[in-house]
């Protein structure tokens, strides 16, 4: 494999470099997938969210295939691969496009602050998901965190609060 190769695989898993931050960097590539989202958002208007979520499963389609060749080199869900924030954001936004919530400031703070509480804690089934082997199982506790984030997120609006 060449360098321009490995630069491009640990480019890509680090959505663009956010993490390799010696900070925070799940927390960093969740912001980047906001910032994808939001100017998506911001260019294509209404078909938004059916654009973020294929966005999305493309994206889980080369986060599994190159998964493998990060466990090789950085270890088990090693923190530079980030693309499972990403993919999991993004699919927190592009649902709750497609339900046609308002995507107001108050909906992108507590979407986004919930999203890394729930990636955090690891809420049942996310810790059982992270077990599977190579890239579904980094990215899948992701995609369970964001679940979480969408019933939280989808409960206030439905009780009116906050949103």
């Amino acid at each position: 494999m060449t360098n321009y190769q490995e630069r491009l695989r640990e480019g890509t898993i680090s959505f663009f470099f956010l993490g390799k931050s010696p900070v925070a960097p799940g927390t960093l590539g969740s912001l980047g997938a906001l910032v994808v989202a939001y100017s998506l958002i911001l260019l294509i208007g209404d078909i938004a969210g059916i654009f973020i979520l294929i966005l999305a499963a493309l994206f889980y389609y080369i986060g599994i295939q190159i998964a493998p060749w990060c466990e090789k080199k950085y270890g088990k869900d090693p923190g530079i691969f980030v693309l499972d924030e990403v993919i999991g954001y993004l699919l927190v936004i592009g649902v709750l496009i497609i339900f046609q919530l308002e995507i107001n400031s108050n909906l992108w703070i507590i979407s986004f602050i919930m999203f890394r509480v729930f990636d955090v804690l690891k809420i049942w089934p996310a810790k059982d998901l992270e077990e599977i082997k190579g890239g579904h199982g980094i990215i899948l506790d992701d995609i369970a965190a964001s679940f979480h984030t969408l019933i939280f997120v989808l409960l206030l609006e439905e009780f009116n609060i906050l949103l």
